[in-house]
C-alpha cells in the first residue's frame, strides 16, 4: 500500500520530469521569423539610406562646384561671397587728384555721345531751368574748358570755351551768353549766361549786372587743380557785366591764379572753341 502511494507521488515530484511542451517548437519557429524579418527590414532601411545619398551627392556637387549658383531669367547669378580687406578709396579721374575745399563736384557727366568729346571727363559746375529748356554747365580738362548742356531748343547755343590766356594780375576769366527761344532764332528770352574760371584760392563769385550783385558758386574739380569755375543764369536779356569778382570763404578778394597751363594743343575743339571774354 505504501509503495503504491509513493509511486503515485512521486508523479508530482521533480524526480520525475515533465513532459514535454507541446507548443514549444511553434514558439520557437515564430521568434525565428521575427527575427529574419527585423533582420531584412534593417538591410532594405540601410539601402535606401545609401541610395538617397549617392543621390543627392551630384546635386550637391552642381550647387557647390565653382562657388556660383546657376543664373535665372533676369537675374544675374550672385557673386561669390568674398573676404573685405578694408575700406575701398576711390580713384579719383581726371588730370590732377587734389580733393579741393567745398565747393565741389565730383559728378560726371555722362551723356554719350557726347561724353566721349570731353576728356578725361566732364564735370557738372551748374545747372537750371530757362522757360524753353533745362540746362548744365560742364568744366573739363586743364585748359581751364567749359561747355554747357541744353536741350532740344540750344537757347544758349551750346558754347564751348576754354579759359587759358591769361593775362598778368586777371582775377577772372568769362564768357556770357545771351539765350533765345531757339539756337538760330531772333527771339530774345529774359536769360543769360555768365559762364568762367577764377584761382583755386576763391569760394565764390560776385557778378555785378543791371546795378545788381549775383553770387555763384567758385566749384573745384578734378579737371584742374588751378582754376575754379562758375556759372549763373541772369534772369534779364541783354546784361551788360560791369565786373566779376572772386572771394574766398571770408569775403576776402582773391588774387589772380598762377601757373595754369598755356598753350593749349589744337585738336578738334580747336575749331570750335569760343575765345573768353
Amino acid at each position: 500500500m505504501t509503495d503504491d502511494l509513493s509511486t503515485k507521488l512521486a508523479v508530482l515530484t521533480d524526480a520525475r520530469p515533465e513532459p514535454a511542451d507541446p507548443a514549444a517548437p511553434i514558439r520557437l519557429r515564430i521568434k525565428r521569423r521575427q527575427r529574419r524579418r527585423r533582420g531584412t527590414a534593417a538591410v532594405l532601411v540601410t539601402a535606401a539610406a545609401t541610395a538617397a545619398v549617392l543621390a543627392a551627392g551630384p546635386v550637391l556637387g552642381t550647387l557647390r562646384s565653382g562657388g556660383v549658383e546657376p543664373g535665372v531669367a533676369g537675374f544675374a547669378p550672385p557673386p561669390p561671397s568674398t573676404t573685405p580687406t578694408g575700406p575701398a578709396t576711390p580713384t579719383p579721374t581726371g588730370d590732377h587728384s587734389t580733393i579741393m575745399p567745398l565747393p565741389w563736384s565730383d559728378e560726371i557727366f555722362t551723356k554719350m555721345p557726347d561724353a566721349n568729346a570731353y576728356k578725361p571727363n566732364a564735370y557738372y559746375i551748374a545747372k537750371g531751368e530757362i522757360s524753353t529748356e533745362s540746362w548744365a554747365v560742364l568744366a573739363f580738362s586743364q585748359y581751364g574748358c567749359m561747355v554747357t548742356d541744353e536741350g532740344p531748343a540750344n537757347s544758349f547755343g551750346r558754347p564751348y570755351v576754354c579759359f587759358s590766356d591769361w593775362r598778368p594780375g586777371q582775377r577772372s576769366n568769362y564768357h556770357v551768353v545771351q539765350a533765345h527761344a531757339a539756337e538760330k532764332s531772333a527771339t530774345k528770352l529774359d536769360a543769360t549766361l555768365v559762364m568762367g574760371a577764377v584761382s583755386a584760392e576763391a569760394r565764390m563769385v560776385h557778378v555785378k549786372a543791371g546795378g545788381k550783385t549775383y553770387v555763384a558758386d567758385a566749384v573745384g574739380t578734378f579737371a584742374s587743380d588751378k582754376l575754379r569755375f562758375f556759372a549763373l543764369v541772369i534772369p534779364k536779356k541783354d546784361v551788360k557785366i560791369t565786373s566779376v569778382t572772386p572771394r574766398d570763404g571770408a569775403g576776402w578778394l582773391v588774387d589772380a591764379p598762377t601757373n595754369v597751363p598755356t598753350g593749349m594743343p589744337c585738336d578738334t575743339a580747336c575749331t570750335t572753341a569760343t575765345p573768353a571774354k
